[in-house]
């Protein structure tokens, strides 16, 4: 008749988040303010926008070659 304390509720939605980001509840992620297109300031996790800008951007030429070109079948 010790303990009756319950342990803390997460909802699915929070645990989901925290194991995908690897984040604990001691480390606080640096978070960094940018502006949306329509204009409102929101603050982003500064490890989530340097993925985002790592990501390697597909040139013309890649596009063209991937894309079903019809100029490609007369040749």
């Amino acid at each position: 008749m010790g303990n009756n304390k319950k342990p803390e509720s997460k909802s699915r939605r929070s645990f989901f988040a925290d194991l995908l980001q690897g984040s604990s509840k001691t480390s606080k992620p640096e978070m960094i303010k940018m502006l949306t297109p329509d204009g409102k300031l929101v603050e982003v996790d500064k490890a989530i926008y340097e993925k985002a800008v790592q990501k390697k951007k597909a040139s013309n030429k890649e596009i063209f070659d991937w894309m079903k070109n019809p100029s490609k079948d007369n040749s």
